[in-house]
């Protein structure tokens, strides 16, 4: 029979203290938890890591999957998620548990498309629970690969008991389906669902509110109000997102009713979208200076919105000052003001802020923001700079960044470097007929009508005029 142990009273060591290990090895994994949720990132990264060294040195890790799945856990929790994936490669054997675990570690840190292929690489050796398709179909959603998530709502049907299915992968199924504008199959989805949960409200609210289906968004907020479910901050967040000026600021005086004042960051950071998305710039700077404890999306949808409506120069501003007040710039940040810059003609400005990105901050640029810097220069007319910056990318440029110097160029009646970009974009996206309709055109004003025509006989050749529209059974 088994026998009962009392269990000793645990505690993390002290980031650092590899050396004492006063804890069990069977209760890490709730350590290990209990660690990443501190208050502070930079101690709760150390302390998980001091417990990842006593955890080898007790040979718990990476023998206990259960433990090791709380360490992948709990590193992407603090932002170290490169070890989270090296704990999770030295998995001999990984669970289902232990790729629903990574998966979502990829997706939290906005890599939802690794999280997809890394399921791919493995599907032949593990079989999904409700979990793991739960997690799956919200990679799916935030990768756009709408079919993956059907072949995974299928499989679910097919594989997993109903209520246990939808209980866990419901949501996540209303949203994406909501967000493609698929209104029925989110409601079929939904009627599978416990009509009390607010999650599957908030979900279906949401995912027609990204899906720019306002009127949908909002009457599910009423039949919701209308079934006596009460709302939470995440229900206001999602309404939000359907949002015009007038239904704004009631939600906004309804937030202060019931929230008061700024202490819920998620709430006033939607806020500020809101009057962000509607032009009201002043309303979103109010909000702003209105948040007590402004996180660094606060601060990116500060800057973002004086981008988006003509304020380079105050975006910048707004730049250093998130600096001067210790918040450290994400990668969103970086795209943000590059975008500013970009929409206000700022050249110098950017190309400045590009390399103290890169050079102090030390980001590594994105696929988006070196094309906002082709973009910067091109649309300056410093054509040649462009190119110049384009073959010292650290990565292959792709159709974004052709294209960009392909419109530049368009632009400024520049023939010679709309012919560089209009080559490799036939390599990249041979199939856009809108890249051959461009540099037609282009060709055309500046009186080459031999060059026109010939690019024209392209787009018949290889059968590149776009598509008939058509028509497919949806199935759920």
């Amino acid at each position: 029979m088994f026998e009962h142990h009392q269990a000793r009273p645990t505690s993390p060591p002290a980031a650092g203290d590899r050396c004492s290990v006063p804890f069990d090895p069977f209760s890490l994994p709730g350590i290990l938890h209990s660690a990443a949720s501190s208050s502070s990132p930079g101690s709760a990264a150390a302390t998980v890591s001091a417990l990842h060294a006593a955890g080898l040195k007790l040979g718990a890790l990476p023998s206990s999957l259960p433990a090791s799945n709380a360490l992948i856990s709990a590193y992407s929790y603090t932002g170290v998620l490169p070890s989270a994936l090296r704990a999770f490669r030295l998995l001999p054997h990984p669970s289902t548990a232990s790729y629903t675990t990574v998966l979502s570690a990829l997706s939290r840190h906005g890599r939802p498309h690794e999280a997809l292929s890394l399921f791919a690489a493995s599907a032949p050796a593990v079989a999904p629970d409700a979990e793991l398709l739960s997690c799956l179909i919200s990679c799916c959603r935030r990768a756009s690969a709408f079919l993956l998530a059907r072949a995974a709502h299928a499989y679910g049907v097919k594989n997993v008991a109903a209520l246990v299915f939808y209980a866990s992968a419901g949501p996540a199924l209303v949203a994406l389906y909501a967000r493609h504008g698929k209104v029925s199959a989110a409601r079929r989805v939904f009627g599978f669902m416990d009509g009390e949960d607010v999650v599957a409200w908030n979900a279906m609210i949401g995912g027609f509110a990204s899906a720019e289906k306002e009127i949908e968004a909002w009457n599910c907020f009423r039949e919701m109000r209308m079934r006596g479910v009460r709302g939470n901050a995440r229900t206001a967040v999602a309404v939000l997102g359907a949002c015009d000026l007038e239904s704004g600021r009631q939600v906004h005086g309804n937030m202060m009713r019931s929230h008061g004042g700024g202490s819920k960051t998620i709430l006033w950071n939607a806020l500020m979208t809101m009057y962000s998305r509607v032009g009201c710039v002043s309303d979103a700077e109010q909000v702003f200076s209105e948040i007590e404890r402004k996180d660094v999306v606060s601060w990116n949808v500060m800057i973002g919105t004086f981008a988006k409506n003509g304020y380079g120069a105050r975006a910048l501003y707004f730049v250093d000052a998130m600096a001067q007040c210790g918040m450290q710039p994400d990668s969103v940040t970086f795209t943000t003001v590059l975008t500013a810059c970009c929409h206000c003609g700022l050249v110098d400005e950017g190309l400045a802020l590009f390399q103290h990105f890169v050079s102090v901050a030390g980001l590594v640029p994105t696929m988006e923001q070196c094309a906002c810097v082709v973009d910067l220069l091109a649309r300056a007319g410093r054509c040649m700079e462009a190119l110049e910056f384009i073959s010292q990318m650290p990565m292959k440029p792709n159709a974004i960044v052709w294209g960009a110097l392909l419109s530049a160029s368009r632009m400024h009646h520049n023939v010679e470097f709309a012919r560089i970009a209009f080559e490799q974009l036939v390599q990249v996206e041979p199939e856009n007929s809108g890249n051959f309709v461009t540099m037609s055109n282009i060709y055309a004003k500046a009186g080459m009508a031999e060059d026109a025509k010939r690019v024209r006989m392209m787009i018949d050749r290889v059968e590149l005029a776009k598509p008939s529209g058509q028509s497919c059974l949806e199935v759920v």
